[in-house]
């Protein structure tokens, strides 16, 4: 077997002249090795104080090596906790914003449902405006489903009430309640 030397990391040293007149000239030295790296600025007269400046530089890097200050860490990112795949939520159902007295509020369309037999798009519009009064008069908090037997008798029916009116109404007087199948449910509107 043949043991293998390590490799050792290599030192740059790069050295920048002035072009300056006159006896005293000056310098700069990059002392480089691996991520760690020392800049000397000096002067000199001769080639014997470039050797000099060089001799100092690599000392100084190897007391730099010895003892190399603290750096923290780089931030991880924060994507890279979870391994496994996340799944997809579920699509949201398709909601219609009805208008209200005060801003508007996003009902399921599956919680209004036509059972009379009206398919025109008027009919549709007057639902929306139904659920809207319904919500403004408390009689119906728009998260549970209803159903509604004849939209222009109820829209008869609720024109001349006003909010205040609507109170003294349950949401049953005016629609029936309860889920898709027919069968009706207790809704406490406190």
């Amino acid at each position: 077997m043949s043991a293998t030397k390590p490799k050792s990391t290599p030192t740059i040293l790069t050295l920048t002249l002035n072009e300056e007149q006159g006896e005293r000239k000056t310098g700069a030295l990059v002392a480089q090795r691996g991520d760690l790296g020392k800049v000397f600025q000096f002067t000199y007269t001769g080639p014997l104080d470039l050797v000099e400046g060089i001799r100092h530089a690599l000392d100084a890097l190897n007391a730099l090596e010895a003892d190399p200050p603290a750096l923290p860490d780089p931030p991880k990112p924060a994507s890279s906790a979870s391994p496994e795949p996340k799944t997809p939520p579920p699509p949201a159902e398709p909601t219609i914003d009805v208008p209200l007295r005060k801003g508007t509020k996003a009902v399921k369309i599956s919680h209004l449902k036509l059972v009379g037999g009206e398919i025109d798009a008027a009919a549709y519009r007057q639902v929306v405006l139904i659920a809207g009064k319904l919500i403004d008069g408390k009689l119906w908090d728009g998260e549970s489903p209803i159903r509604i037997d004849d939209v222009y008798a109820l829209v008869r029916k609720l024109k001349p009430l006003t909010e205040r009116e609507l109170s003294l109404f349950t949401l049953e007087d005016f629609v029936q309640v309860g889920d898709e199948l027919g069968q009706s449910e207790e809704i406490s509107l406190s």
